[in-house]
Order: C-alpha cells, then sequence, then structure tokens
C-alpha cells in the first residue's frame, strides 16, 4: 500500500477502511490505488509492465530435471508436504489441541509394498536417511501412497519432537530462477527403527527427558503432553517421574519391572494433576484415554486402579482416531453411520454426524472411509 503505484500489487485503496468495512469486505482484484475507483480489469491488456521500458519479459527456463537420481543406497524419493489441520511450522495451528488430535505425531507414509520389502510395521518406527541428515518417524502403511515415494511431512521442529526436522533431509538444490528449493525429490532410504518401550507424559511443568529419548509434544489444554519412546527400562523412568510429578502432589504408582512397566499418576485436590506411563513397545499405554481423565474427579480409592489398568474403572476407554476436527467427529462414528445404513455419501454422513460440513478439509478421507468400508462390507 505504500508503493505509490509502482507495482501492480497495491492495495493503496484500502488502507484506511474501518475494521466493520474490513469484516463485510468481499473478494477485490488488485491494484486498488488510492484515489481511484475500484473496477475489475485484464492485467497488462494494453500493456505497461512493471519493468523499466515497460515492455513484457520472456523468460527461457532450463528443461525441467531433477538434480540428483536414486541409487542403491538411497531407492526412494522424499516427497514432503503439509497435512490438512496444520501449517508450516505450528508455531499457531500446532497450540491446538483439536487440531492435533487427527495425525499427533510426525510420521513417514509408505505404499504397502515398499513397506514389506523394508520390513516395516504400520504404527511402528523407522528412521529415514538422505545424504544431508536423517529422522526418526512413526510409520503409516497406505495405498494412497505412491510406490517408489516416501511422503514425510514438514511441521515438527526440534521444539515440538526430537527427531523431526524434516528440512534436514531435503537436499540444497534449488530452481536457479525463482529459488524455489527440490523439496520433493531428494533421494532416501528407510530402515526399521525398534524401541523397547512406548508411553507419554501429562505434565502442568516443563520436560527434559533422557537423552535418546523419542518424543513428539501433544497440543493439550492445561499442559503438555509428550507421546515418547524409549530404550530404557521402568526405573529409569521412575526416576523422571519422581522428578516430575511429586510436586505437592499424592503419587500413586504401579511398577511391573519384569514385564515392562511402569506408570505413576500425580493427584492434587483428587484430581489428576499429571501422569507418566510406560509400557512394552508392542502395546503401547492408551495416552489419549489418560487425557479423558485429566480434568475428571477420581475417588481416592480409584487412583491405584488408574496407574493399574491406565483408564478410569467407570470409563474403558479405547483410542478414537479423530477424523472431523471442526466438530469432534471419530472414526467408529462415521463408520457406525455406514454400516447401519444411516449415510451411504458425504452429505448424508454430513447431515448425520455434521463431520465435512464445514472447512470441508476432512472430506477426501470420508469418501475414503466409504469406499474401504463398501468393498469390506458389499451388500
Amino acid at each position: 500500500f505504500e508503493n505509490d503505484g509502482t507495482r501492480d500489487f497495491d492495495l493503496g485503496g484500502l488502507a484506511g477502511i474501518s475494521d466493520d468495512e474490513f469484516d463485510a469486505l468481499g473478494p477485490v482484484q488488485w491494484p486498488v490505488r488510492a484515489g481511484q475507483a475500484k473496477r475489475d480489469r485484464r492485467f497488462f491488456a494494453a500493456g505497461g509492465f512493471f519493468t523499466p521500458d515497460r515492455k513484457a519479459r520472456f523468460v527461457a527456463p532450463e528443461k525441467p530435471a531433477l538434480k540428483e537420481t536414486t541409487s542403491a543406497e538411497f531407492p526412494f524419493r522424499l516427497n514432503t508436504g503439509r497435512i490438512r489441520d496444520q501449517w508450516h511450522s505450528m508455531t499457531r495451528s500446532g497450540r491446538s489441541p483439536r487440531l492435533g488430535a487427527h495425525l499427533p505425531e510426525p510420521f513417514v507414509e509408505v505404499h504397502p509394498d515398499d513397506a514389506r520389502a523394508a520390513r516395516l510395521t504400520d504404527g511402528g518406527f523407522a528412521k529415514v536417511m538422505t545424504r544431508h541428515g536423517a529422522c526418526v518417524l512413526k510409520v503409516i502403511v497406505s495405498e494412497s501412497q505412491r510406490s517408489g515415494s516416501l511422503f514425510v511431512p514438514i511441521h515438527w521442529s526440534a521444539e515440538t519432537a526430537s527427531y523431526a526436522c524434516v528440512g534436514d533431509l531435503v537436499a540444497a538444490q534449488t530452481d536457479p530462477l525463482s529459488g524455489q528449493p527440490e523439496a520433493k525429490a531428494t533421494p532416501v532410504a528407510i530402515t526399521p527403527a525398534d524401541f523397547s518401550m512406548r508411553g507419554f507424559i501429562r505434565t502442568r511443568r516443563s520436560v527434559a527427558l533422557p537423552n535418546g529419548t523419542w518424543w513428539v509434544r501433544v497440543a493439550v489444554a492445561g499442559g503438555s503432553e509428550y507421546l515418547l519412546a524409549t530404550d530404557d527400562g521402568p526405573m529409569v523412568w521412575h526416576d523422571v517421574a519422581h522428578r516430575l510429578l511429586d510436586h505437592d502432589a499424592r503419587l500413586a504408582e504401579h511398577v511391573e519391572a519384569p514385564r515392562g512397566f511402569y506408570r505413576a499418576a500425580a493427584f492434587v485436590d483428587g484430581k489428576i494433576d499429571g501422569g507418566l506411563f510406560v509400557g512394552p513397545g508392542a502395546t503401547p499405554p492408551p495416552w489419549d484415554a489418560f487425557e479423558a481423565l485429566f480434568e475428571a474427579e477420581v475417588p481416592e480409592c480409584a487412583e491405584h486402579q488408574i496407574t493399574r489398568s491406565g483408564k478410569s474403572a467407570a470409563s474403558p476407554l479405547e483410542r478414537e482416531s479423530v477424523v472431523c476436527a471442526c466438530f469432534g467427529v471419530g472414526l467408529s462414528a462415521i463408520r457406525d453411520a455406514i454400516t447401519s445404513g444411516a449415510a451411504t455419501n458425504v452429505e448424508e454422513i454430513g447431515m448425520a454426524l455434521n463431520a465435512g460440513t464445514n472447512c470441508g478439509s476432512c472430506l477426501p478421507e470420508l469418501k475414503r472411509i466409504i469406499t474401504r468400508d463398501r468393498v469390506a462390507n458389499p451388500v
């Protein structure tokens, strides 16, 4: 708005509008120059390009070609990008518990054929490596992923995860004219990464975890939640729990060292103030079930039952995949609507559950769920 007409992108005519006028503002085609009537127009219909002689400049780019080739050492192509509910480095969207519920962990998406060849397990871990860096990520095996290519989202940083700085993987190759990085074609390798234990920490305080711990911080109301994977044994986490959770709180613990279980929950005034649960990697404790208990009133007689089972005796919650973040609609509710016949398409799902009727970002996933259920349960 301060370029005085030296560029077509001139919004000087909008600089002085009020808040109410801005709230009511409809679509606007720039330029909107100060002192000139607003009008729709075709750019440069009569010439006048923003160059010294006002003539257009044609740039003949090189024929598109990838800068680096795959090899036996790095046989896949790395495709980086964003996921539907997050934006850039999550400095804003990552603060929302609702947006974080859909895909809370940094992941690598792999085609089933490639997963079998690389001995990867859906829900397990993998080390993703290029010539430039490495990450350790959760594995999602998906038919929607192209074979020979791995997809990794860009959003997590060193502040939100331990080994998920995806920018470290990308080759430093850029387009010579635009400067656009070649962020979707870096040669990459993938191998399984195993942890003997998995778990979570819920606390209202900052957390310093043992070296070598795989972790990701998840947005929750009133505190911090860390999902973790580790090779440290139960008694290491016993020490961590006492350091983090017993400040002015009553600590209930359950330890089964031979089986690899350690659970602790801190209680203040009849409510859970924090928790640390770890167990064998093949059967991780239900972190989201504990989340549902965090603000609930807990009778003192039930405190040790929670640490033994990881859930309330009155509310045995299971992990629920959230599909529609806008209305908090989970996968099971959508599948129930489909199998009952109440919904056969996305419009009817919207009518029955509201899912997909606000921002619409979950509509592709709703369509995939309908298609999968029809294949699995033909009429």
